[in-house]
């Protein structure tokens, strides 16, 4: 395992390739528009997720509606949509606005699982992020780097994915009985959900309409020996000083 200042020189060295890169793609909407939850409800389990087919390269923005309860049918408070991931990414996903892009007319939140199962075996959602506010002061939400809370963008290993969106009161249950997330109070912290089984949700959310936007960098996830000669260019960086 490598020294902790080695890790933050890897880490830093990603954020400014991902920075640079972003900055050149901040045209309004860039990628495409994914927005069939307005005429198919995307529902809020990992067997009824609606499967995303459009491809992240590298920007998808995906529209949607948040109604709570209506005439008929159970209560809209959550969806849940399927990403397909290909190779060792860093990703953004955001309904922050600003430079992240993305928003939502309600206070959000944002969560990210790993599929397992699916090959002749129950389908589950396996919990790995979660973030409520992006910043203080903005209550869209963004997912980013559990360690580092400047750092906008997680790395996601090849696989399927599925992301959540819910409004604040809308909460993720364990197969336990407990809650996944019990503290995202934290402006602008990505917090980790231990890997734990999503069961289903609880209590009934903020809604309205959203706009998730998913920025994907790929290519810029070295192999171990890349890191290692990271990790040396900082030591000699700093020795140098």
């Amino acid at each position: 395992m490598f020294p902790s200042s080695l890790q933050r020189d890897f880490r830093l060295g990603l954020m400014t390739v991902a920075i640079a890169s972003g900055c050149t793609a901040q045209l309004a909407l860039a990628g495409p528009t994914w927005d069939v939850d307005y005429t198919n409800d995307a529902l809020e389990t990992a067997a009824t997720a609606q499967i995303v087919s459009a491809s992240l390269s590298p920007y998808i923005n995906i529209f949607g509606r948040l109604s709570g309860y209506g005439f008929t049918g159970p209560g809209d408070f959550v969806d849940m949509y399927q990403i397909s991931i290909d190779t060792q990414t860093m990703v953004s996903i955001s309904t922050a606005g600003g430079s992240l892009g993305g928003n939502a007319t309600f206070d959000s939140q944002l969560f990210i699982f790993k599929r397992k199962g699916g090959n002749g075996n129950r389908v589950r959602a396996v919990a790995l992020h979660g973030n409520n506010d992006a910043a203080v002061g903005n209550q869209g939400s963004r997912i980013g780097d559990e360690f580092d809370s400047s750092n906008d963008y997680t790395v996601l290993a090849p696989g399927f994915y599925y992301l959540a969106i819910a409004g604040v009161g809308s909460n993720a249950i364990a197969d336990d009985g407990s809650l996944i997330w019990p503290d995202l109070d934290t402006a602008g912290s990505t917090v980790f959900g231990n890997e734990r089984i999503l069961d289903n949700w609880a209590g009934q959310g903020a809604v309205g309409e959203y706009h998730i936007k998913l920025h994907a960098v790929n290519g810029f996830v070295p192999s171990p020996g890349a890191i290692a000669l990271l990790g040396i260019a900082g030591l000699v960086k700093r020795r140098r000083r």
